[in-house]
């Protein structure tokens, strides 16, 4: 009796240019996020945060971006806070400060620094929010924090507290707080003026994980050559 042997091969499947186009589309920004997800939760564990809260934090933020808690009617305008853009920034923040890991003065001090030069370089422009150059906030912050902690360990902490609250402060609610730029900003139709309103991709979100990494990154250089912190140099 004869037996039939099949051979099951896998072929490659040829894509159309659009299917490319398409499987592109949707896997680079899907990387994109996931290992800014990734940097992120190391950033939030770098400040303090436990392995669990840190994930909690870092998997908040993308459904938290699409969602607008409203706090004030000004005329056509309604402000509201983002949850993924700003209000988490203020959890983590709050939970530093009371958990004693970074001296409240200090931060009190960085967060002034940042909203002053925040407000300097924000420019509101209608029909598209405040805006201000990407690196001036994690600089500014990360320069603070490295200063006030004199590039000890309490550095990235203080540069995360300095930039998000600073860019909050400076950046958004003094210009709101500004009865001619919220007119220029909402116009003439009902408007809402989200802070924090991009989540992940706010600004507010991306300066405080990129002042933690330049201050953790320059205080571990400055720590490694013992002009600062030699008691931590070991560690």
């Amino acid at each position: 009796m004869d037996i039939e042997s099949l051979t099951i091969a896998i072929l490659p499947v040829l894509l159309s240019p659009e299917q490319i186009l398409i499987a592109l589309a949707v896997i680079i920004p899907t990387l994109v996020i996931f290992n800014l997800l990734l940097v992120s939760e190391a950033v939030f564990e770098s400040i303090g945060l436990r392995f669990y809260q840190a994930v909690l934090v870092t998997a908040g933020v993308l459904p938290g971006s699409l969602i607008d808690i409203p706090l004030v009617s000004l005329g056509g305008a309604t402000i509201a806070v983002n949850v993924g853009g700003a209000v988490i920034p203020l959890f983590v923040t709050a939970g530093m400060l009371l958990s004693s890991r970074i001296s409240r003065p200090k931060a009190l001090i960085a967060v002034v620094i940042v909203s002053l030069v925040a407000y300097t370089f924000a420019t509101p422009v209608p029909g598209l929010g405040i805006t201000m150059p990407f690196y001036i906030a994690p600089l500014t912050g990360a320069v603070a924090g490295l200063l006030l902690a004199r590039g000890c360990r309490a550095a990235p902490g203080l540069a995360y507290a300095g930039g998000t609250i600073g860019t909050l402060l400076g950046a958004d609610l003094l210009n709101l707080a500004n009865p001619e730029v919220l007119a220029a900003l909402a116009g003439d139709r009902d408007t809402v003026l989200s802070i924090g309103g991009a989540g992940i991709f706010d600004g507010i979100f991306i300066t405080g994980v990129l002042a933690v990494l330049l201050a953790a990154y320059a205080g571990r250089s400055l720590r490694e050559k013992g002009g600062v912190c030699p008691q931590e140099k070991a560690e």
